[in-house]
């Protein structure tokens, strides 16, 4: 290709946004690193791409409103050209039980976890179709359905809602050069896994396999390559098994 291809990369200054950041820079893309909070984050992946020889930019936006992820394709089609890829790796998680959780931390979980995705999603589009190609990717999680936990309604029911947005988009573009698939990482030491407490990150440390932001990356780096082009619906674990001995 003439000119690389751009991929947004949604929360991607920290954890396993970074990773996804830096390694679709090595593959050539040239990368919107989104953050909401975290400039500081955020701008050391870009200088550590561009002193690598990639292309990136750092764009503030908050995905759980309409208005700013609108703003965000566009100020990426601006800075770098029509994002083709995009990653919908931003989240959050306010953990409390259904009778104890107030319905505004609901809302909250799930207007970045799920609405935010659709958001992105929807507005970078057009641009895929009009190009013939585009990839999609949500980054999900077990509580999405596979392994759920108590006191994670909000953030379980926005994961399973990507799941039917993943498989449900998927057959709308099926003929127009474009995929969209899910990521399911295992437990990889983040912020939203912190949110849990500390005797939830004792519980999944004591289980479950660790698994570096790292690998997740390269699975986004399949998919969203020509490699992976008649992979489109799925749900990729990547969690070496899941939990054990439990």
């Amino acid at each position: 290709m003439s000119s690389p291809r751009v991929a947004l990369v949604t929360g991607g200054g920290r954890g396993i946004g970074a990773a996804i950041s830096a390694r679709l820079a090595a593959d050539g893309f040239a990368v919107a690193v989104n953050y909401s909070r975290s400039a500081r984050e955020a701008d050391d992946v870009v200088a550590k791409i561009i002193a690598d020889g990639g292309r990136a930019v750092a764009i503030q936006a908050d995905i759980s409103k309409a208005a700013d992820a609108e703003r965000l394709i566009a100020e990426t089609t601006a800075r770098l050209g029509a994002p083709t890829v995009v990653i919908n790796n931003a989240g959050m998680n306010k953990a409390g039980s259904a009778r104890k959780q107030a319905p505004e931390e609901f809302d909250e979980v799930v207007s970045v976890n799920l609405n935010g995705a659709f958001y992105c999603t929807h507005f970078a589009l057009p641009a895929m179709y009009e190009a013939g190609w585009g990839r999609v990717v949500f980054v999900n999680s077990p509580s999405g359905g596979r392994r759920p936990s108590p006191g994670m309604s909000a953030y379980a029911a926005a994961k399973a809602g990507l799941i039917g947005m993943t498989k449900s988009m998927a057959l709308e573009v099926a003929r127009r050069g474009i995929t969209v698939n899910a990521v399911m990482p295992g437990f990889v030491a983040t912020d939203i896994v912190s949110s849990g407490g500390d005797a939830g990150v004792e519980a999944l440390t004591k289980h479950w396999p660790s698994i570096p932001p790292e690998s997740i990356a390269s699975t986004v780096s399949f998919l969203v390559s020509d490699n992976a082009a008649d992979v489109s619906g799925e749900e990729i674990g990547v969690w070496r098994g899941g939990p054990v001995g439990v």
